[in-house]
């Protein structure tokens, strides 16, 4: 499912261009062949014939270099994976993002039906009360407003729930007109992990570190192909030759002299490049530790935050608006109070979902930044 996506589709395409790459940095260079034609005459008398002759040059420099340009290709190569898996786990935390979103959304549809028959309830209380005369028609258009209000919100959730849904089906291919629904219990709230063990975790596999070291290993290749780029070049040349009045065979070699330039320019640059990958390595240490310290945390307030909301508040609510029901039932308590109970309820649900949901985002957050599996 994830690794249809179609990014790392493309990840894995870019990988497979630099393993042929890898293949061409360690293959050995062809030889050349020249070939001459004429037709010879003699100086002195008649004599003519054709002349030929050939030239075989073998390449032999490339040798000195070969090594650390496979090194430099192996290290690219392992670049790119360690990329293609820092983008998995970013597809992985994208589609849970999607996942308890819709499992949110459920959630408050589900919760503003609740309200809504509820409200209801109260609504046709009030008017058999007022049909008694024991209270003012005013009430009844009261409550009937609140019961209003609750049907806007619902309808507003539910349009929200469908938007889910046409997301969430796009990864599944679920045909147009189709329904879908997740099974996820917002409530079940995670444990968040131990800060000294997400950080262990992440500086020793995170693979945005990985890619680092291994940019490191390819310019700490490509500085050695630049110092050995002083080696002199050479060829070994072999020729045969046939002439009006000889034929020659014979060997020889062709070697680039290093008088002037010994490379120093690209060996100036090729270490500047190490030292600022290195330092780049060490940025990239910092951050994922400041991360991991931010999810952590974040993980951890929105756990008891919710539990907070789920053990005090909206117990507390309910009971409240209850208790405040039951009152006006009895000609206890008005119609104001009442409303104000419901209120606070349905004030107090919906910073529950919203804690609830949070609190499962911000742990899969950190979930993924440590390299653990997600439920």
């Amino acid at each position: 499912m994830v690794d249809r996506h179609p990014s790392l589709a493309a990840a894995k395409f870019r990988t497979e261009a630099l393993r042929g790459a890898l293949t061409t940095a360690g293959s050995v260079p062809n030889p050349s062949l020249d070939g001459t034609l004429g037709h010879g005459r003699a100086q002195v008398g008649v004599a003519t014939r054709v002349e030929w002759g050939l030239t075989i040059n073998m390449p032999l420099g490339w040798i000195a270099q070969r090594r650390s340009k496979i090194r430099a290709a192996e290290a690219e190569v392992a670049v790119t994976e360690a990329e293609n898996a820092l983008l998995r786990r970013d597809v992985l935390l994208q589609l849970r993002t999607l996942f308890w979103s819709l499992a949110y959304e459920q959630e408050r549809v589900a919760s503003f039906e609740a309200l809504a028959a509820q409200t209801s309830a109260l609504a046709y209380t009030v008017k058999r009360r007022m049909e008694k005369g024991e209270v003012r028609p005013v009430e009844s258009t009261r409550v009937e407003i609140e019961l209003e209000k609750i049907f806007g919100e619902l309808d507003a959730a539910r349009s929200s729930l469908a938007s889910r849904q046409a997301t969430f089906a796009l990864w599944f291919g679920v045909p147009a007109g189709g329904t879908i629904a997740v099974r996820g219990d917002l409530s079940r709230l995670p444990v968040a992990l131990d800060l000294d063990v997400a950080l262990v975790r992440v500086l020793q596999a995170h693979p945005a570190l990985t890619a680092a070291h291994m940019r490191e290993r390819a310019l700490a290749a490509d500085l050695a192909s630049q110092k050995l780029a002083r080696v002199p070049d050479f060829s070994l040349v072999g020729f045969t030759t046939s002439e009006l009045d000889r034929r020659s065979l014979g060997a020889g070699f062709v070697a680039r002299l290093p008088l002037w330039d010994w490379n120093r320019g690209g060996i100036a640059q090729a270490e500047a490049k190490l030292a600022g990958s290195r330092k780049q390595t060490e940025l990239t240490a910092l951050q994922l530790e400041a991360d991991v310290i931010e999810a952590q945390t974040d993980c951890q307030a929105a756990v008891l935050l919710a539990r907070r909301f789920g053990d005090n508040v909206v117990p507390r609510s309910t009971a409240a608006a209850a208790t405040m029901e039951r009152t006006y039932q009895l000609g206890e308590a008005g119609l104001l109070e009442v409303i104000d109970a419901r209120r606070t309820l349905i004030e107090s649900r919906r910073l529950y979902l919203n804690a609830l949901a949070q609190a499962q985002l911000a742990c899969s957050r950190l979930v993924v930044l440590v390299g653990g599996d997600l439920p």
